[in-house]
């Protein structure tokens, strides 16, 4: 099996490993999900660093593949590579586009103002699911854009957007995973930031989104990485230099999510009634899985292999 020939036009990005957490970042992990920052000195060749943080712990829940959109055929632009799962309608000017995707023959290109594709939620967001994708964006954003969501009467179960640099973040623009615990317009959310391992919106990124429901554990890998920004400490006080910053972690635990089932969208997501926050660019190979995928499926999943089978990756999980 090949990788896709359009893996040379992704980032070759260099990755900082650490084992655990130790030794990176300073500070008291209670704040690791509130305002209170993580913080490491700088360096000259300081910026976003990625680690490897946990991995999902798994469930009972069988993983199984229930839905691939691979945006490949024309005459037939929604359809599911799953037997018998949902096909993807596409609206508001929605196109798919020989050439346009990463993997495959084409992609789905959505303007960023009413284009998007939906369908039926193919998993339940209550429980323990994955979904992946391939994004491109057209241009470097100043506005949220939703990649994938799954709508509710009111709100998103779980939305994945990009998002641009704000105040007092770490690490400057990044890739978001939000879960709502209840279909209401003010339900309390998690979320989780990924700031590390890519390098820019315009280049081709591989998402995937995990949420191990009875660890109640969301995950965000980007390019099969889970990238912190940590809050940079230069006099080495133990405490981040802007005391309002906030780390980019790519994880978020007491998450839990009610039942999607109204539909999943690509390119928008819905937000007190409304969809909104549309994508510009192209989307392409879209899954969707029961169960917690571990880190090195989705590490497969990220690489850009060329004629992946639809199916469970086979693979070992390290320990």
């Amino acid at each position: 099996m090949a990788r896709s020939t359009a893996a040379s036009r992704r980032r070759r990005f260099r990755l900082i490993r650490v084992a655990g957490l130790g030794g990176l970042l300073v500070g008291a992990l209670p704040g690791l999900l509130g305002t209170s920052a993580w913080a490491t000195p700088r360096t000259p060749t300081a910026g976003t660093t990625t680690v490897t943080g946990q991995a999902p712990a798994g469930d009972a829940v069988p993983r199984e593949v229930t839905a691939r959109w691979e945006f490949d055929r024309e005459a037939e632009a929604g359809a599911n590579s799953v037997p018998g799962g949902p096909a993807m309608t596409l609206g508001g000017g929605a196109k798919l586009v020989p050439g346009a995707g990463f993997m495959g023959a084409g992609g789905l290109l959505l303007d960023g103002e009413r284009a998007y594709a939906a369908g039926a939620v193919p998993v339940d967001t209550g429980t323990s699911f994955t979904v992946t994708a391939w994004v491109q964006t057209s241009v470097e954003s100043t506005r949220r854009m939703t990649l994938v969501s799954a709508a509710g009467n009111t709100t998103s179960s779980f939305r994945v957007d990009f998002v641009p640099a704000r105040a007092h973040r770490a690490g400057g623009a990044a890739w978001e995973a939000t879960m709502a615990r209840t279909d209401t317009a003010g339900s309390k959310t998690v979320s989780a930031v990924n700031a590390g391992g890519w390098n820019s919106g315009t280049d081709w990124n591989h998402l995937a989104v995990v949420y191990d429901a009875p660890a109640q554990q969301l995950h965000l890998y980007v390019n099969g990485q889970l990238g912190t920004a940590p809050c940079f400490d230069d006099d080495r006080d133990g405490a981040a230099d802007d005391p309002q910053c906030v780390p980019a972690v790519p994880w978020a635990d007491h998450a839990r999510s009610f039942t999607a089932q109204r539909s999943l969208q690509v390119g928008r997501a819905k937000s007190r009634g409304t969809f909104g926050d549309h994508w510009s660019g192209a989307i392409d190979d879209v899954w969707a899985f029961r169960g917690a995928l571990s880190s090195e499926q989705i590490n497969y999943l990220s690489s850009g292999w060329v004629g992946l089978p639809t199916e469970v990756p086979d693979i070992p999980e390290a320990g």
